[in-house]
């Protein structure tokens, strides 16, 4: 039976992205660069993790609404969508494709938020980023007690901002990694098993990904 999993260090995914302790750059970047991007939302998700009053219990379900509303500013869950299920993506309706978006978003934010709100020291160095057209991959090591973890983010120009549509970590692609998973239960069981499965994994979040 096909379980749904994720990449390696997945934990890392999110924490790489989204936070840090230090952030050190190795080169200047211009304005409106995609490491400055980055940047950028490291410093939105760090004033909501190091709010004081954000930390307080009674306010953990709004701490955790605006990581949220962060996430799903800088990852295009249609297009990581689109490209998880590769040819499938035409193959089903409108509406099921707009499900689909809301399914996937979830998974991927079920699985990480937990690793958002309990992040420790880790620390995010930018490397140089490489841009062509309007497509960017910014490359990150993540300082993880004695590892170096190689994280990089692929994003890409949309309405005058850069969004984030894969995360390739130690040289495996998120969205690869679940395409193949995907794929292989969508040839077995059709799209519907896929998104029975999915909203199993949704209703049963501790069993893993």
């Amino acid at each position: 039976m096909h379980k749904l999993s994720a990449c390696r260090h997945t934990a890392a995914i999110v924490l790489c992205c989204l936070f840090a302790l230090l952030i050190e750059v190795e080169e200047a970047v211009c304005l409106n660069s995609p490491a400055e991007y980055m940047q950028s939302a490291v410093e939105e998700m760090m004033a909501i993790l190091q709010d004081d009053q954000l930390k307080l219990p009674e306010n953990s379900q709004y701490r955790r609404k605006l990581i949220l509303t962060v996430i799903r500013h800088h990852f295009d869950f249609k297009e990581m969508s689109k490209l998880t299920l590769g040819p499938h993506w035409k193959r089903i309706t409108a509406t099921d494709q707009e499900q689909f978006v809301e399914l996937f978003s979830q998974l991927i934010e079920t699985a990480y938020v937990n690793k958002i709100e309990a992040y420790s020291d880790e620390r995010i160095i930018f490397l140089k980023e490489s841009v062509r057209q309007n497509k960017s991959l910014v490359p990150t090591l993540i300082k993880h007690n004695q590892l170096d973890i190689p994280i990089s983010y692929k994003l890409y120009m949309a309405r005058d901002r850069w969004r984030i549509y894969d995360v390739v970590i130690e040289g495996v692609s998120l969205v690869q990694n679940y395409r193949s998973q995907f794929n292989s239960i969508i040839m077995k069981e059709h799209y519907a098993g896929l998104v029975k499965r999915l909203d199993e994994k949704l209703k049963n979040p501790a069993e893993g990904h």
